[in-house]
C-alpha cells in the first residue's frame, strides 16, 4: 500500500508540473491544441510506464495489474476534473479516460511478459 501511495504521489507531482509547463506555454502564445496534445501524450506515457512497472512486480495477470493502477489514476484525474473544471461527464472525456485505461492495461501486459522473459 505504501508503494502504491508513493507512485500516486509521484504521478500527481508530475501531472501538476506538466500542467504548469503547459500553462506557461499558453501564456507565451502557444496554441492550446498543442498544449492539450502534450498533456494527452504525457498522460499516455505515464499510464504505460506505471502499468509496466506494476506488471513487472505483479504476481497476477499483467492486464489486471495495469487495469488496477489505471483505474486508481483515472479516479484521481476524475476528482481533479470535478474540482477544477466542474465538468460532470461527456463523451470526449469518456474516450480520453478509456484511452488512458487501455494504455495502462497495455503497459501491464508488456510488463508481465517482460518479467516472464527474464525468468
Amino acid at each position: 500500500m505504501k508503494c502504491l501511495l508513493k507512485k500516486l504521489g509521484i504521478y500527481i507531482i508530475l501531472l501538476v508540473l506538466i500542467v504548469f509547463i503547459c500553462s506557461l506555454l499558453n501564456l507565451i502564445g502557444v496554441n492550446s491544441t498543442i498544449t492539450n496534445l502534450i498533456l494527452f501524450l504525457f498522460n499516455i506515457v505515464l499510464f504505460i510506464v506505471y502499468g509496466f512497472k506494476n506488471g513487472i512486480k505483479s504476481k497476477e495477470k499483467g492486464y489486471l495489474s495495469g487495469l488496477k493502477i489505471g483505474l486508481i489514476m483515472i479516479i484521481i484525474l476524475f476528482i481533479v476534473n470535478l474540482i477544477v473544471a466542474r465538468k460532470i461527464f461527456s463523451l470526449p472525456l469518456f474516450v480520453y479516460y478509456l484511452t488512458l485505461l487501455l494504455s495502462s492495461t497495455f503497459g501491464g501486459m508488456v510488463g508481465i511478459s517482460k518479467k516472464k522473459e527474464e525468468n
